[in-house]
C-alpha cells in the first residue's frame, strides 16, 4: 500500500498522527502504571480492574454526545480544550502524589478524567485523520492503529521503569511534559477546523439521527456488534497482566510492564503489515477471525498462568502468548475503524464513530467481570472462563443472522466519499 508512505509526507496528517502517538503513549503508560499501583497498595484484582473499567466508563456515557458535538463545533479547539485538561489533571496529580496521599480515590479520579480526554479521540483526533488522508482512509486508519499498538507497547514498558525509579510522580510529570507539547502541535497545526453546517439546530436530534442512522445499516450494526464482544470478553484481560506478572510470576514494576508491552509488540506488527498489505477484500475476514483468535488466546493465557513454573520459563511462555494476541487484536483495531468510517456517509461520520465510541465504553461492564472472577477463582480462571463466553457470544451472533452483508444498501461496500 504505497500510499500509505505518501500520507507520513503530508505535515498536516503527519503532526496530528504524532499527537496520537504521543498522548497513546500516556494513555497505556498511567493505565497499566495505576493498575499495578492499584495491585501493589491494595493485593486487589477487583480493583486493579476498576481502574481500566473507570478509565472507559466515559466512553460509553460520553461519546455520542462527543460525536455530536465534533459535528457542530470547531474539531481543532476541541481537542486542544482537552489536551489542556488532561494537562491540568497531571499538574494536579503531581502535587498529590509529592504529598503523599495519593490512595485509590486519586487513582479512581485519575482514571475518570483521563477516559474523558480518551473519549474524544475517535470522533476528534480520528476524524480529523481521516478528513487529512486524501481518500485513502484505510491506509489513514491502519497508520493510525499501528501506532496506538506501538504505544500500548511502549507505555507499559515506560511505564514501569519510572514508577520503579521515580515512583508515581515522576510518572505524572512525564504526562504533563506530552500533554504539553501535543497541545502546542495542535494548536499551531492548520487542520481542517471549520464544522459543517447542520441543518437541524437541536442537539438531541442530532445525536438520535446518528443511532438512527446505525441501527438502519446491517453492516454497521454487524461491526459494532463484533466491537462489543471484543469489549466485554476480549480486551478487559489486560486488566489481569499485573496481576499475572507481579502476583502470579512475582516480576517486579520493570519486568511486568515488559511482559504488558509484548501484547503491544504483537499488536504493532500485526498492524504495520495490515497498514500496508491490507486489500479491501480482506477487511471483514481480517476483522472476524481477528477477533476468534484473540479470545481463544485470551483463553489460553489463562492457561499458561495456571500452569506457571519457573519465573523465567513461565515469563517467556506468557510473552508469547501475548505476542500472538497482539497479533490478533492488530486485525481487529485496524479494520474496526476502517469498516465504521468507510460505511458511513461523510456528514455521519463524526457521529458514527461517537456511536462506535459508545459501543467501546461496553469495557466497563468486562473490567468488573473479569475482576469479580479473577477476586473469586483467581486470574487464569478468569480469563479462561472470559474467553469461551466471548466465543460463545460471536457464535450466537452468527447464529442470530447477524453478518456484514457486502450487498447491503446502495452506497457501495467500501465508499471513501
Amino acid at each position: 500500500m504505497g500510499t500509505g508512505r505518501l500520507l507520513l509526507r503530508n505535515p498536516r496528517f503527519l503532526l496530528v498522527w504524532v499527537v496520537g502517538g504521543l498522548t497513546g503513549i500516556v494513555r497505556w503508560l498511567q493505565l497499566f502504571v495505576l493498575g499495578l499501583y492499584t495491585f501493589q497498595i491494595t493485593g486487589s484484582p477487583l480493583l486493579v480492574s476498576a481502574v481500566p473499567m473507570l478509565w472507559m466508563l466515559p466512553l460509553a456515557l460520553c461519546g455520542p454526545f462527543v460525536g455530536v458535538v465534533a459535528d457542530r463545533v470547531n474539531r481543532k479547539r476541541l481537542l486542544a480544550a482537552s489536551l489542556a485538561m488532561v494537562l491540568a489533571v497531571s499538574v494536579a496529580m503531581v502535587l498529590v502524589s509529592n504529598a503523599g496521599a495519593f490512595g485509590f480515590p486519586y487513582v479512581a479520579a485519575a482514571s475518570v478524567l483521563g477516559g474523558i480526554f480518551w473519549a474524544t479521540d475517535m470522533p476528534v483526533r480520528r476524524r480529523l485523520l481521516g478528513d487529512l488522508a486524501d481518500g485513502d482512509v484505510a491506509a489513514a486508519m491502519s497508520l493510525d492503529s499501528a501506532t496506538s499498538t506501538a504505544t500500548r507497547m511502549a507505555g507499559p514498558v515506560l511505564g514501569g521503569v519510572v514508577l520503579q525509579v521515580f515512583g508515581l510522580a515522576g510518572v505524572f510529570i512525564l504526562s504533563a511534559v506530552v500533554f504539553a507539547v501535543s497541545l502546542g502541535v495542535i494548536t499551531l497545526t492548520p487542520v481542517p477546523a471549520t464544522p459543517r453546517q447542520v441543518q437541524s439546530t437541536w442537539f438531541a436530534r442530532e445525536l438520535v439521527s446518528g443511532i438512527r442512522f446505525v441501527a438502519g445499516d446491517a453492516r454497521l450494526r454487524w461491526v459494532l456488534a463484533v466491537t462489543i464482544v471484543y469489549n466485554l470478553w476480549g480486551f478487559p484481560f489486560t486488566s489481569m497482566i499485573p496481576v499475572i506478572g507481579a502476583g502470579r510470576l512475582g516480576l517486579d514494576s520493570a519486568m511486568t510492564g515488559l511482559l504488558s508491552s509484548t501484547e503491544g509488540l504483537g499488536a504493532f506488527i500485526g498492524a504495520m503489515v495490515i497498514a500496508f498489505a491490507a486489500r479491501p477484500g480482506g477487511f471483514v475476514p481480517l476483522y472476524l477471525w481477528g477477533t476468534v483468535a484473540y479470545l481463544a488466546l485470551v483463553g489460553c493465557l489463562g492457561v499458561v498462568s495456571l500452569m506457571a513454573g519457573g519465573p523465567v520459563s513461565s515469563f517467556l511462555v506468557a510473552a508469547g502468548v501475548l505476542l500472538a494476541i497482539g497479533l490478533a487484536g492488530a486485525c481487529f483495531s485496524a479494520m474496526q475503524s476502517t469498516l465504521s468510517y468507510l460505511n458511513a456517509r461523510p456528514e455521519y461520520r463524526s457521529r458514527v464513530l461517537g456511536v462506535l465510541t459508545l459501543c467501546i465504553g461496553t469495557g466497563p461492564i468486562g473490567f468488573l467481570h473479569v475482576g469479580w472472577l479473577a477476586e473469586t477463582f483467581g486470574a487464569p480462571a478468569a480469563l479462561m472462563i472470559t474467553g469461551s463466553e466471548g466465543l460463545l457470544a460471536l457464535l450466537a451472533l452468527r447464529m442470530a443472522g447477524a453478518k456484514y452483508d457486502t450487498a447491503e444498501s446502495g452506497r457501495g461496500t467500501y465508499d471513501s466519499r
